[in-house]
């Protein structure tokens, strides 16, 4: 996701008692859950040098006082017993291409976080390579140590303001690699206490969209990247797991030439051709597959819904004659099963799967004319419908007809470790129609959507 050319559902006061008995709980020491361990496709590693061992966290300052919120009327319960949801993750927005929450915020946006994905759960967090700022991002660390969260950082380098893009890695001086941005990246990960013994780690994002490579996608110079990257990060380190940065199935081939927003893109399949021309097993340089897997529309149609389309515009022609394979589809829940497909025809890894964005957008927002209105045509209470048939299917549960087929629910389906919605906490100015938090421009939570409160039970379903 790129920044962006009702009813609403508060927290209930018994909600927030249950969260501060919890916390209360946290500080006396609760024992912990042992942190998962992602199984992630083997790599031949050098010898791993043990590491220091991590100084204690710090302890959490208060949050600001909570702006009072009305009551509301919870939604209904899921099923005792039925299935639960178990590979929920969520991502940050506490700094995004422009914008960035004061650290004094951060505690209470991952304690909802933490409410939310439960313990040891998944939180993504974007890091620029203009924002290496070690004290700052071991605070965030801290915190997930805390609250027993399990951080996935996306290294990005920086938002050019004045023309609108992400700025493309600079080269090294000699050679023509990303070594030297490596050894940045690496520099600023030798200094931080970790949480959790593995580290995954995202290398850029979106890349064959203009405005993610400076406006000059191309695939053979993000493969050269991200294997610089990816062979600098897990030197003599079997713990650091490295995840590509995933590609936008929905953004078109435009022959070199800008499309109507004036930045250039290339197509998927395309993308994938040119890394592979770069290097034949540049898919080995990454231990998971990191996918976007958004729904039609995009971003307001169910999940049942999906395609396999590429497009091609200003005379740039498919790489493919034949038809792809019946059931293989690069556009809606599943999307990465063409991305799979893709890969093990060139002859890649099996590999497993985080989806470190999907959503819909909801019409309800706090702020005025939000950057991402753009297809926000989904209800937050039917946004939280279409997550449940996309985590467990449609058992009969609804009361609205919803199909039971057409796609495979994200917690049947094995090649999916996790799955990461876009995302809790974003400005409102710029995300209020992504957000699953309900904030004020200080960042202060105000409530939830209908999404937030639906996740959450599915979570604790049968506990």
């Amino acid at each position: 996701m790129t920044s962006a050319p009702g009813r609403r559902a508060p927290i209930h006061g018994a909600r927030l008692l249950a969260l501060i008995a919890w916390l209360a709980l946290a500080a006396c020491g609760v024992p912990a859950t042992p942190e998962p361990t992602v199984a992630v496709a083997p790599t031949a590693v050098p010898t791993f040098t043990a590491t220091a061992t991590a100084a204690p966290s710090p302890t959490i300052t208060s949050t600001p006082t909570r702006t009072p919120v009305p009551t509301w009327t919870p939604l209904p319960s899921a099923t005792p017993g039925g299935p639960r949801v178990t590979k929920l993750g969520i991502h940050l927005l506490i700094g995004d291409h422009k914008n960035r929450w004061p650290t004094e915020v951060w505690p209470q946006h991952l304690r909802y976080a933490r409410d939310l994905v439960g313990e040891w759960g998944y939180v993504l967090v974007l890091i620029r390579l203009d924002d290496l700022d070690v004290e700052r991002w071991q605070t965030f660390l801290d915190l997930c140590a805390q609250l027993r969260l399990t951080p996935i950082v996306r290294f990005a380098t920086w938002y050019d303001n004045s023309n609108h893009w992400w700025a493309a890695p600079i080269r090294d001086s000699e050679g023509g690699g990303y070594f030297t941005v490596a050894e940045q990246y690496r520099d600023f990960l030798d200094q931080l206490r970790w949480p959790t013994r593995q580290r995954l780690l995202i290398i850029g994002n979106e890349p064959n969209r203009g405005d993610e490579w400076e406006n000059q996608p191309n695939g053979e110079a993000y493969a050269h990247f991200l294997g610089d990257v990816s062979r600098r990060l897990r030197e003599n380190d079997p713990n650091v797991v490295i995840l590509n940065g995933a590609l936008d199935l929905y953004a078109p081939n435009t022959n070199g030439k800008p499309f109507d927003d004036g930045f250039r893109y290339v197509d998927a399949d395309t993308f994938i051709a040119q890394m592979l021309k770069w290097d034949k097993q540049i898919f080995s340089q990454v231990q998971i597959l990191n996918s976007h897997a958004y729904p039609l529309g995009p971003f307001n149609r169910p999940p049942n819904e999906q395609a396999m389309k590429l497009d091609y515009l200003n005379g740039a022609q498919p790489l493919r004659a034949a038809p792809w394979p019946a059931g293989i589809v690069n556009r809606g829940v599943n999307s990465y099963t063409w991305e799979l497909y893709r890969i093990a025809e060139a002859g890649g890894p099996t590999l497993p799967v985080m989806i470190t964005e999907t959503g819909w957008r909801h019409p309800e927002t706090m702020a005025v004319s939000p950057a991402d209105a753009a297809h926000a045509g989904v209800g937050a209470a039917q946004m939280a419908d279409y997550f449940e048939l996309a985590f467990i299917g449609n058992r009969g549960q609804f009361t609205a007809p919803y199909p039971r087929s057409g796609w495979t629910p994200w917690e049947q389906d094995a090649r999916v470790l996790a799955v990461i919605p876009f995302a809790l906490n974003g400005r409102p100015g710029e995300w209020g129609h992504s957000n699953w938090l309900i904030l004020d421009d200080d960042g202060v939570v105000q409530g939830v959507y209908a999404m937030y409160q639906r996740m959450q039970q599915l979570r604790d379903n049968g506990r």
